[in-house]
């Protein structure tokens, strides 16, 4: 394993949900498992062992996150036992196109956690939240490092929220896995977070063929419903949110207008 221990922002852990490092190891069958009580973010650690040389597939969990983020900067709440928080390291031969990253990882968390998990039905909500139950499960946040123009390693992290009673108060919309299925142990959480993340990202793909359509349509959270997007200071525009592009993009049909491709911004439901 590459010796990463001088690059280290912060002290390991000896263990996370109970279980012993060195089993985590085994359980996903690596080395390269990263454990630690609190830190700022687990991307930002996963990005640093990324840059120091570790390999694709490393993993790098935490009980608590004192500065997570989600898309465009905001603040992911991340007090310790709340949620499972959880980045992967990639190193992709071909360069990864947002928002299809995130639309993948989705995709395939939703499933694996559907599968894992009967009765929650997870599904995606453009670009990169999980949902259950109508409410917010979880969310994704996917990182690019490029070196002169070309891909070199990407990081992907997930916050899932499993238990309700640790979460803030003043988290609004939020659901946990405990809501909806009963148990919901964390390193089984984890075991569903791995399996889905490694479903496609390690090859990246450019585009989705018909069948990942097909199973992105059975799992996408915002078609047929009424949206606002916004974008930066524009007036936001509602539109019919009418499915996903191949290359990841939201299809949006204006009242009145043709239908058009939205590869940026954020989506709320509203204008019906």
């Amino acid at each position: 394993m590459t010796d990463v221990g001088a690059t280290m922002l912060a002290e390991e852990a000896e263990g996370w949900a109970g279980e012993p490092v060195a089993a985590l190891r085994e359980r996903w069958d690596r080395e390269s498992v990263f454990a630690f009580d609190r830190i700022s973010s687990t991307n930002d650690l996963a990005r640093e062992l990324a840059e120091a040389g570790t390999p694709s597939g490393t993993i790098v969990l935490c009980h608590e996150q004192t500065s997570g983020r989600g898309r465009a900067g905001r603040n992911w709440r991340s007090p310790a036992g709340a949620g499972l928080y959880l980045s992967m390291v990639f190193r992709p031969s071909a360069a990864a196109v947002p928002p299809l990253v995130t639309v993948v990882a989705g995709v395939d968390l939703a499933r694996e956690l559907n599968r894992r998990f009967p009765g929650l039905g997870s599904a995606v909500k453009w670009p990169n939240d999980l949902m259950a139950r109508e409410r917010k499960l979880g969310g994704i946040l996917a990182e690019t490092i490029r070196d002169g123009g070309r891909d070199v390693f990407l990081v992907v992290g997930v916050g899932v929220n499993v238990e309700a009673g640790r979460l803030p108060d003043d988290v609004d919309g939020a659901v946990a896995l405990a809501d909806c299925v009963d148990p919901a142990p964390l390193v089984g959480v984890a075991d569903a977070v791995v399996a889905g993340l490694e479903r496609r990202l390690p090859r990246v793909p450019t585009s989705l063929d018909a069948a990942s359509l097909d199973e992105l349509d059975r799992l996408d959270w915002l078609k047929n419903r009424w949206v606002e997007h916004r974008l930066s200071d524009r007036e936001p525009a509602v539109g019919l949110a009418a499915g996903i592009a191949p290359d990841g993009a939201l299809l949006l049909r204006p009242r009145g207008g043709a239908l058009h491709r939205v590869v940026a911004g954020s989506i709320a439901l509203g204008g019906s």
